[in-house]
């Protein structure tokens, strides 16, 4: 079955528990306790728990006794404690996941298997850079996408934002086709869709150029966004 069954280990709560838990499988075999080696284990652990004298009921009592109690009988305790546990983990093993109801999982503590997380899928979302203001060598950006305008907590399947700059010396001739991918270097992993760039003054009238990207929480990136020129002055 693949659950994971939460069987109490202090003597007080297990007492409680098995004499909840067997009777409730004998009540509902039919349904329950469908393979034969679960049918096995529930007639042991039946008498396991029920057998006068030596079984759980029985013991666990005489333990509780200090007029019989003994190491002896402690021992037989705690090994007859450990033979339910083994037998009902062995029984819920073989219940189909499919035929447990919620009154059956209450009953027997058994829970769903946990969640398998898929990894995180690349962004699908593409950015959109906006200068918002303008500054004495400095510049604000917002960078939302392109699809509602959602700033980066907002889109699904982006973590972060990575930004990349090319820049352009004042007074100098770009070559054809300046800015290529070569001519870019990572400026910046944002948490947040607005940020400033701040430049010196021996950058003044060059040209900053920048692109961004979403990561997702694996640092997997999605599609580049247009690229946008910043003046600076």
């Amino acid at each position: 079955m693949g659950s994971q069954d939460r069987i109490p280990t202090k003597d007080a709560d297990f007492n409680n528990y098995v004499n909840i838990a067997v009777p409730y499988l004998n009540t509902n075999k039919a349904r329950l306790v469908i393979t034969t080696s679960a049918q096995t284990n529930l007639t042991q652990v039946s008498a396991l728990l029920s057998t006068a004298v030596t079984g759980w009921n029985s013991v666990y009592l005489q333990n509780l006794n200090g007029t019989t109690d003994s190491t002896t009988v402690a021992a037989t305790k705690k090994l007859l404690r450990k033979q339910l546990t083994t037998g009902l983990r062995s029984i819920y093993a073989d219940i189909p996941r499919s035929v447990l109801t919620q009154a059956d999982r209450d009953t027997l503590n058994i829970n769903l298997p946990a969640e398998k997380h898929s990894s995180a899928s690349k962004p699908t979302s593409v950015p959109s850079i906006t200068v918002s203001g303008r500054g004495h060598l400095s510049a604000n950006i917002s960078i939302l996408d392109v699809e509602g305008s959602h700033a980066v907590t907002k889109v699904e399947d982006a973590e972060m934002i990575e930004l990349e700059a090319a820049f352009l010396a004042p007074g100098t001739t770009p070559a054809a086709g300046f800015p290529t991918d070569k001519d870019f270097y990572h400026a910046a992993t944002l948490g947040r869709s607005t940020t400033t760039r701040s430049y010196t003054s021996d950058q003044l009238r060059g040209v900053e150029y920048l692109k961004a990207r979403y990561l997702n929480s694996r640092k997997e990136p999605g599609g580049w966004s247009e690229v946008v020129s910043i003046v600076v002055s």
